[in-house]
Parts: C-alpha cells; sequence; structure tokens
C-alpha cells in the first residue's frame, strides 16, 4: 500500500510539473504572439492575459483583446477572449466568445451580437501541426453596422476539414438559417414578392491552395489554387439559387464554370429592379431573352445557366460579361 501511495504521489507531481511548465510555456507563447504583431506595424492590445484550469485543462484568457491592421483597416476588438485545451490533447482547442464584440472594417464598425458562438480548431500532433479541422457555430446573431445597415441570423455553422488525399486541400461547409436582411433589402424584397426572410443558405466546397496550411504558412504563403463548387443553395421563399462546378487558378486569372439553376426566374429580375440592378425600361429585354434560354429546359419557370471563365473572360451562357476579375499572387 505504501508503494501505491508513493506512485500516486510521484504521479501528481510530475503530472503538476507538466501543467505548470506547460501553462508557462503557453503564457509566454501568447505573449510572444502580441509582440510579434506589434513589431509588425499592427496593433495588437490587451488588459491581461492568464492561464488557468489546473489540473486538466490549459484554460488561457484574455481580457479587452484589440487586434487592428492599420494597412487594410480591418480589425476585431472584444471585453475578453478564452481558449481551452485538454492537458492531454492540446493540440485540440475551443474558443468562448462575448455575446457582443467589434468588427472593425474600412469606413465602419460592426458590431456582432449573439446569444452563444463558440468554435474549436483542431491542428495534426505532428512536427507541422497542420490544420485539421475548424468548427464554428453561433445562435441569435445580429450585426449592426456603423452605416447604419444590419442583418441577423437565427443560426449559422461553418466548419472545414482537411482531406484524407491532399494535405492542401480543404472541405468546407457553411449553413445560415433564418437570414433576415437589412431593411432597404426587405422594401425591395416586397416589390418582388419575397418573404422578410431568406430561409437557409448553404454551401458545400473544396478548396485548393499552393502549400499546406500549417505553421510553415508565414514562409510558404498559401494561397487559393482552385475550387471545386459540391453544392450552393439559397432559398428565399420560392426563389431558389443552385450552383456547381469548379475553377482553377491560371496566372491569377479564374478557368473553368460555375452551373447555376435559379428556380422563380422572373422574380430575381423584379427583385435586380427594385435594387436599381436593372433599370425597369430594359427589364422587358432581360425576361424575354433569359425566357428564351429558360424555355430549352423541361421547366420554364427554371432558368439554367453556366458562368464560364476562359481566356481571361467571362460570360454568362451566350452573353459576353467582359474580363474576367483578376485575382491577386505574390510574387
Amino acid at each position: 500500500m505504501r508503494a501505491v501511495l508513493t506512485l500516486v504521489l510521484v504521479a501528481a507531481v510530475l503530472w503538476g510539473g507538466y501543467w505548470f511548465v506547460g501553462s508557462r510555456a503557453l503564457e509566454r507563447s501568447a505573449e510572444a504572439w502580441f509582440a510579434s504583431q506589434a513589431a509588425e506595424g499592427r496593433i495588437a492590445e490587451r488588459e491581461s492575459l492568464n492561464v488557468a484550469g489546473f489540473p486538466s485543462r490549459f484554460d488561457l484568457t484574455v481580457t479587452e483583446p484589440h487586434l487592428e491592421d492599420p494597412a487594410s483597416g480591418f480589425g476585431w476588438r472584444a471585453p475578453f477572449a478564452q481558449v481551452f485545451s485538454l492537458t492531454y490533447k492540446p493540440w485540440h482547442v475551443i474558443t468562448a466568445l462575448p455575446n457582443t464584440q467589434t468588427i472593425l472594417a474600412p469606413g465602419q464598425q460592426i458590431t456582432l451580437d449573439s446569444t452563444r458562438l463558440r468554435g474549436s480548431l483542431i491542428v495534426k500532433p505532428s512536427p507541422a501541426l497542420a490544420l485539421d479541422r475548424i468548427a464554428i457555430a453561433g445562435e441569435g446573431l445580429a450585426a449592426r453596422s456603423s452605416l447604419g445597415w444590419t442583418v441577423a441570423a437565427s443560426a449559422a455553422r461553418f466548419a472545414t476539414r482537411q482531406m484524407d488525399d491532399d494535405p492542401a486541400r480543404h472541405e468546407i461547409g457553411l449553413d445560415i438559417t433564418a437570414l433576415a436582411p437589412d431593411a432597404s433589402l426587405l422594401q425591395a424584397a416586397a416589390e418582388a414578392d419575397l418573404p422578410d426572410v431568406i430561409d437557409s443558405v448553404k454551401l458545400s466546397a473544396i478548396l485548393g491552395f499552393t502549400a499546406p496550411l500549417d505553421r510553415h504558412a508565414g514562409e510558404t504563403r498559401p494561397e487559393l489554387a482552385s475550387l471545386d463548387l459540391n453544392e450552393t443553395l439559397i432559398a428565399w421563399g420560392d426563389l431558389k439559387l443552385f450552383a456547381s462546378g469548379r475553377l482553377t487558378l491560371q496566372a491569377g486569372l479564374p478557368e473553368g464554370r460555375i452551373d447555376f439553376r435559379l428556380e422563380n426566374w422572373r422574380k430575381a429580375i423584379r427583385l435586380a429592379v427594385a435594387l436599381e440592378l436593372i433599370k425597369p425600361e430594359v427589364a422587358p429585354t432581360w425576361e424575354r431573352m433569359l425566357g428564351i434560354m429558360a424555355a430549352q429546359s423541361a421547366d420554364a419557370e427554371k432558368l439554367d445557366v453556366p458562368l464560364i471563365f476562359a481566356d481571361g473572360r467571362m460570360s454568362l451562357g451566350p452573353l459576353p460579361l467582359g474580363p474576367a476579375p483578376r485575382l491577386a499572387q505574390r510574387q
């Protein structure tokens, strides 16, 4: 019995030492990260930073964090941010954010309110620490801009996972329910006989990068190389948009096609007119032109049309749209 007690005491002392060393290392790493951001000309401030959670967790709490990039104008502020991880599984972290936080963007501040907002991140337990999975879930979301616009959603979920066959490819998913757009869009929606709430927005895609997303990303500078759009759905009353396709980047220009299906497409024209995207006197021309394209399908209320990117130009079905957008790539 004495030997057992001795082993237990030794194990407890060793575990306590492991937690103390690990917590101090985590605290120093966090402090070093804030210092490195400030050294690179960014704003990286906080009121306090501490680690708790003994003996089973590493709980990092940062109060009054303020991160901002003056060059881009983007930043973030919050009363606090918390990062949790189990002592025996430090490569899996969980984040908790306050119900109110501020997102800084060029020319505006956006206040984000939520009843619940949580996230988790898992990296591969290997020397490269490659990103494995991300999951973010929020409920009771509402965004208010200093410019006057608002948007809200009852729930939103976003997730990614690294593909098994290629460490530089990641599958992503997005699901937003009951999206309430700004009042300016609601007025246009009423003129198009659409409800006040967009029922759902769903996205399933695979992103390919030029290099893995791991701890070497600062040197390898991964950039988007391909997009496989498996499914996109926007359901707004009986107006529904579906999209799927594949794009690759060639010298910064997209190549490929995205196939769109628009159900009850005439409402989309009415919405575009209400939003002043199409002049009222031109709307009949658009309706006749799209009607001819829709007549080629089995259901004239469903419009199937591809968005094609080729040789630096883009077209919507047979309609040329002009030069394709160039997506900047670092030299």
